[in-house]
């Protein structure tokens, strides 16, 4: 056989592979894109939502005005709302339900709990069974210290509660105030490693039970993906303590080959932040100074001063993005 032959028969034989190896390297170039996709569509949502939820939380107001509960039902709704515009279901019920279905638990970090918003399965007032979300009451950020003896509700900050157990006694104060007590507060580093593992094993115990709550009725969704525990390494952990904010799971969404999706999202609300600047309309102006500020006082006393139009900034460059001129008199 001549060297031409023996060429067109290793075509012949070699082609179909190079075919199938050109379309498995093309869809697997896709499947990397739509991940991408869905984890960008996934942080837009949250950070649209964390957003709504500092901007609410500066209006909540003990007289009538919003509630903290308000706050949190108007994020979870511009969050959703942000995801069904993303996919294209806007108006679609089965096709926000199939999205909802993707996302079925959510965790609100404050200062000194969580609360978690899951997805869950009830009897009606009329014997139906019901899935929809459903708010569950808040929980410290617990975690046991000098082999049981103490029970520690840890905070956002460096402030804690302790609680003995063997007489039932309760303190509160800085973590520096106990180091004498427990010895992982002795320095700072211990006791952001204790804090850590304790806000991370009470939120992950948690939403462990609520996953496979989950799993037990989601077929009913339309949902075919078994959800498991989601991966969060410490990294993440830490970086969702700087805040109050959102953490947000999300598994099942449809990938076009290999392990099936899933990702965690974080939004930081800036709530927590000591608020040392407030801002407030004056003659058409939006200006922010000092709490302190002389100029600021002798305004917010007069009869005609709007008292509606105050607002709180954690820092100048808060202020400054929403519009806010510095003060020509404390120069904050």
């Amino acid at each position: 056989m001549r060297l031409t032959s023996f060429a067109i028969l290793f075509v012949i034989i070699i082609a179909p592979f190079l075919c199938i190896s050109g379309i498995q390297s093309r869809v697997l170039q896709k499947d990397v894109e739509l991940r991408a996709y869905y984890d960008q569509v996934l942080d837009n949502a949250v950070q649209d939502a964390v957003f709504m939820l500092a901007h609410q939380r500066r209006q909540v107001s003990g007289e009538g005005g919003l509630t903290i509960q308000n706050t949190r039902e108007i994020a979870v709704s511009h969050f959703f709302d942000t995801l069904f515009f993303s996919f294209g279901v806007y108006g679609d019920e089965t096709g926000m339900m199939r999205v909802k279905g993707c996302v079925p638990v959510i965790v609100f970090l404050e200062y000194d709990g969580y609360i978690v918003y899951a997805l869950n399965q009830y009897q009606g007032s009329e014997g139906y069974s019901i899935m929809n979300y459903c708010w569950y009451p808040k929980k410290p950020y617990y975690g046991a210290a000098e082999s049981g003896r103490y029970l520690v509700a840890y905070t956002l900050d460096d402030t804690v509660v302790i609680y003995n157990t063997y007489d039932g006694q309760e303190m509160e104060g800085q973590f520096s105030d106990f180091s004498a007590l427990i010895p992982q507060f002795q320095t700072k580093e211990g006791f952001e490693t204790a804090r850590l593992a304790a806000v991370s094993q009470s939120i992950e115990k948690d939403l462990d039970s609520h996953i496979a709550r989950f799993n037990s009725f989601s077929s009913r969704m339309g949902v075919t993906h078994t959800f498991r525990f989601p991966r969060i390494v410490d990294a993440d952990w830490i970086r969702a303590l700087t805040d109050e904010g959102m953490l947000v799971f999300a598994q099942g969404f449809p990938v076009m080959t290999g392990i099936p999706y899933e990702s965690s999202a974080f939004g930081g609300a800036r709530i927590l932040g000591k608020s040392q600047l407030v801002g407030y309309e004056r003659e058409g102006k939006a200006i922010y100074c000092r709490k302190s500020c002389d100029h600021y006082l002798s305004l917010s006393s007069l009869p005609d001063f709007d008292q509606e139009s105050i607002v709180s900034f954690t820092d100048a460059r808060d202020a400054a993005s929403q519009g806010y001129y510095p003060c020509d008199f404390c120069r904050p």
